[in-house]
């Protein structure tokens, strides 16, 4: 049997996203293994604090422990809770101790082991963690635009790496435009003009209005559904 490849990542903000994609690598294992690849998370963090594994060298967290990290920031409890089921498979810090262990972390696992850091948190304040992960050889996973949307020193530092940044959940609910829109560019083609409806919630809410629902009760269906973007984590 052919050794698979293991990624290990970690996890910033556990709202609605940040649960779908626990949840989904849980689900996935069997179809990532037929690809050759081994999803290990190794931390997972909200707003107030960071759960990280024992040994983020030899150890990650199991799916027993992912989906109790699900169900958990589901009922809206802290990760902080964790340590008394887990704990001797994991570590808690809060607060303060929080950014610091994650620049350890990427210090640690990033140009070694080519770490991941996965950023579902829909908040500008992880740039700067996200920005020393890049100098520390990490790759880095945006679902929301707004590191994006910092400054301009900030922009280039996150992209300065093409191959080790995944970005096309930002725009256009998922599908594949900014890839297609790179192989256009670097193939000679000008582009003159994108004519489209770039955000899948706005597409949905829109197309929803458009049929004659009140709108108020089209945002509420989207919400329900996961579609919005997560106020807090």
């Amino acid at each position: 049997m052919a050794t698979l490849k293991k990624i290990p990542s970690v996890l910033m903000g556990c709202g609605g996203v940040g649960r779908q994609l626990l949840q989904h690598i849980v689900s996935c294992r069997s179809l990532h293994a037929n690809l050759g690849v081994h999803l290990r998370v190794v931390g997972v963090s909200d707003s107030k604090s960071l759960v990280v594994a024992s040994d983020v060298f030899t150890k990650e967290f199991n799916d027993n422990l992912l989906s109790e990290i699900c169900r958990l920031k589901a009922d809206r409890s802290s990760l902080s809770t964790l340590i008394s089921g887990f704990g001797g498979e994991c570590q808690v810090f809060l607060d303060s101790d929080l950014r610091g262990k994650l620049s350890e972390i990427a210090s640690l696992l990033g140009i070694s082991t080519g770490l991941a850091f996965v950023d579902c948190s829909a908040s500008s304040e992880t740039v700067e963690i996200l920005t020393q992960a890049v100098d520390l050889g990490c790759c880095i996973v945006l679902a929301n635009k707004k590191p994006l949307m910092s400054t301009m020193e900030d922009y280039d530092k996150l992209v300065s790496r093409p191959r080790c940044i995944r970005y096309e959940s930002t725009v256009g609910a998922g599908l594949p435009v900014i890839a297609s829109l790179n192989r256009i560019l670097s193939s000679g083609d000008p582009v003159h003009r994108i004519v489209g409806s770039l955000s899948g919630t706005l597409g949905y809410v829109m197309s929803k209005v458009e049929d004659g629902k009140p709108l108020s009760q089209v945002v509420k269906a989207a919400k329900s559904l996961g579609y919005t973007e997560p106020v807090t984590d």
